[in-house]
């Protein structure tokens, strides 16, 4: 048995060839979930399982699955089936941020016959309840009772075995384990996937997946958004008994990790032209910065430039020091990762990370895009895989910032939206995670998109002391686009009115979603549901359009469960090796999408587009590649292509 944990991982800006796993590779969110042989039975599933007491389906905060819950002492559920097996499928523990871990116990009969009593709060989601029955009709109890410390129990359903089946038992914890929610399990043999499955009882990091078919050579592969994948090889399953495997430990993915760099930072970004300078502040005790470095990576293509700079020692104080970066004029465009190394007396280097945090443009917007989303209940794996595929419409879509209101745990999020080509800013609301700050830093800031576009950051609600926004408001009193990310909508009117704010995005609160407020007016752009997003676009300074099909409020609808309807597949890998390529944009929506980006990496060359515009190209430090950035318009409920290939 062999264990991988995928240290070293860097972070990679997510180009189309990688939308294509993610629309395509278990897109919708669907698992593979059940185990090769055995029949899955939902517990809501009233025609096979039979409820006596008070139960109440739910898929609380857009769990994976559906299941039913109950708080009744003496509730019970009865399954008849036939088969030699049974396996009981627990659904997730509440997090902090809704509410209290299933307190409750299971007692187990089947046919009558006492089982093992199954205490939810130490148990994984998935137990063994009997193997080794007769291969007839059967009866199995799950009935609910009071615990030591209160009750209450989430039930998904249940695995009728058919023939000897194995069990797979391991430990998952990792860095910011407080954060580490649930993970992904892919159980493989060879290229074939046996088990795709969501794991671990937060309390306790257990984790078990039943019903696995007997055998040597299987490989277990854990994954979790925000975190670095690891890997279990060589494993052998016996027929009967559980095969234990040593403790998972997952480390954090560097692309969410701001190592001892105060700004520019996560929501917190430099946004700059090429040719203009800005400033960085780090955590470096007696350590003159000796190099700073801007790195960008799209797929295997890195992109990086040493910037000239000067330690300003006026503003140094104690451990920190400042620099002021100057960018060469030729920067090409994007999202950069910062890096800068400093050296002490001793001779010891240093090397301080601020992932996301310096977005070079070519021009500021005079009319700009923006996205908007927010109370997504992205709590753990499955909703930050949801996430993933709304980023994954984004970066085609091609906004200059991204807007995401009432967010809940950051350790998540911030792997999610790690992969935006584009700056982004998130507060955090009524079900947030507290400790969100080591992510994303103070609540209430100031994102500058240049001299004509401002973005305040509020992330209270409205009754506390707003002083500090009133100060960033003021500070910038001819900004001609001031923009308030709030968690709610209710910022006094008078003040929308003095600052002359043209727009609020919150994502909690009464009244209409859409609606104009005060005499500026200011429009409030507010979340409707948690399955949309809206494109808001500018023109001439006010808001010209933020709702779907020309309608008065609504967003653009996005399924939990869905595939994007505005996707890309490309012709082959899109990862350097072809020097011709098509990409096939696919466009669902009842609304067209102008100026949309497509990232290509190719061999390095000089190359056409036909059927888009050629934005930017760009060669790696290696040589090797052409980052070729193509606009494309792509029309409501169609499909449009674009050819590359060299000149």
């Amino acid at each position: 048995m062999k264990y991988n944990s995928h240290m070293g991982h860097r972070r990679v800006t997510i180009v189309a060839f990688c939308l294509v796993a993610i629309t395509c590779g278990g897109a919708a969110g669907q698992e593979t979930a059940r185990p090769s042989n055995p029949q899955w039975i939902p517990a809501a599933d009233e025609s096979s399982v039979q409820r006596i007491g008070l139960w109440r389906e739910d898929r609380f905060r857009y769990a994976a699955a559906a299941h039913l819950t109950t708080q009744a002492v003496a509730a019970a559920l009865e399954c008849k089936f036939r088969g030699t097996g049974i396996i009981l499928r627990l659904s997730d523990h509440a997090v902090p941020a809704y509410g209290v871990p299933n307190h409750g116990s299971l007692a187990i009969t089947v046919d009558g016959e006492q089982r093992p009593t199954i205490v939810p709060l130490t148990a994984p989601k998935e137990i063994v309840i009997a193997r080794d029955l007769a291969d007839e009709h059967h009866i199995v109890r799950v009935q609910h009772q009071a615990g030591p410390s209160g009750r209450g129990c989430r039930i998904e359903g249940f695995f009728v075995l058919h023939q000897p089946t194995a069990e797979l038992r391991f430990v998952l914890g990792g860095e910011d384990n407080a954060f580490l929610v649930d993970a992904r399990a892919i159980v493989r043999k060879g290229d074939r996937v046996i088990r795709n499955a969501l794991v671990r009882n937060w309390l306790t990091g257990q984790c078990s997946l039943a019903g696995l078919p007997p055998g040597d050579g299987y490989t277990l592969e854990v994954t979790a958004v925000g975190w670095q994948p690891a890997t279990v090889e060589d494993l052998t399953l016996r027929a009967g008994t559980a095969t234990e495997t040593t403790a998972i430990f997952l480390h954090r993915d560097s692309a969410t990790r701001i190592a001892q760099v105060r700004f520019p930072a996560l929501n917190r970004p430099a946004i700059r032209k090429s040719g203009e300078a800005f400033r960085a502040r780090i955590l470096a005790y007696k350590s003159p910065v000796s190099d700073v470095r801007l790195t960008r990576r799209v797929g295997p293509a890195v992109v990086s430039r040493r910037l000239s700079f000067k330690e300003d020692p006026v503003v140094a104080y104690y451990y920190d020091r400042e620099v002021v970066a100057n960018l060469p004029a030729d920067m090409p465009a994007g999202i950069y990762d910062l890096q800068v190394t400093a050296t002490n007396d001793q001779g010891r280097t240093r090397t301080f990370y601020s992932p996301h945090s310096v977005h070079l443009v070519q021009e500021f917007p005079r009319d700009p895009v923006l996205v908007t989303f927010g109370h997504l209940d992205t709590s753990g794996q499955y909703q930050a895989e949801y996430l993933e595929r709304l980023v994954s419409m984004i970066n085609l879509i091609a906004p200059d910032v991204v807007l995401n209101s009432t967010a809940v745990n950051p350790a998540y999020i911030s792997g999610a939206l790690s992969k935006l080509d584009m700056p982004y800013i998130v507060n955090f609301g009524n079900h947030q995670f507290y400790g969100h700050e080591k992510w994303f830093g103070d609540p209430v800031g100031m994102v500058d998109f240049g001299p004509d576009m401002c973005i305040l950051n509020f992330g209270h609600p409205w009754h506390a002391d707003h002083s500090k926004a009133e100060s960033l408001l003021a500070s910038r009193p001819n900004c001609r686009h001031k923009i308030i990310n709030a968690f709610e909508s209710n910022a006094p009117i008078d003040w929308l009115d003095q600052h002359r704010v043209c727009m609020i995005h919150d994502a909690h609160g009464i009244g209409e979603k859409v609606m104009d407020i005060g005499s500026t007016p200011t429009l409030r752009v507010g979340k409707v549901n948690a399955t949309s997003f809206r494109v808001v676009r500018f023109s001439d300074g006010r808001v010209a359009s933020c709702t779907y099909n020309k309608h008065d409020t609504a967003p653009i609808p996005f399924g939990r469960d869905e595939t994007p309807p505005l996707r890309v597949q490309f012709s082959s890998p899109n990862d350097g090796t072809s020097p011709s390529l098509t990409a096939t944009v696919t466009n669902e929506y009842l609304d067209e999408f102008p100026n949309c980006r497509l990232q290509f990496v190719l061999p390095k060359g000089n190359y056409i587009a036909e059927g888009g515009r050629v934005e930017s190209a760009v060669v790696s430090d290696d040589g090797k590649f052409t980052v070729l950035s193509v606009r494309t318009n792509v029309p409501a409920q169609r499909t449009v292509s674009v050819h590359v290939r060299i000149n």
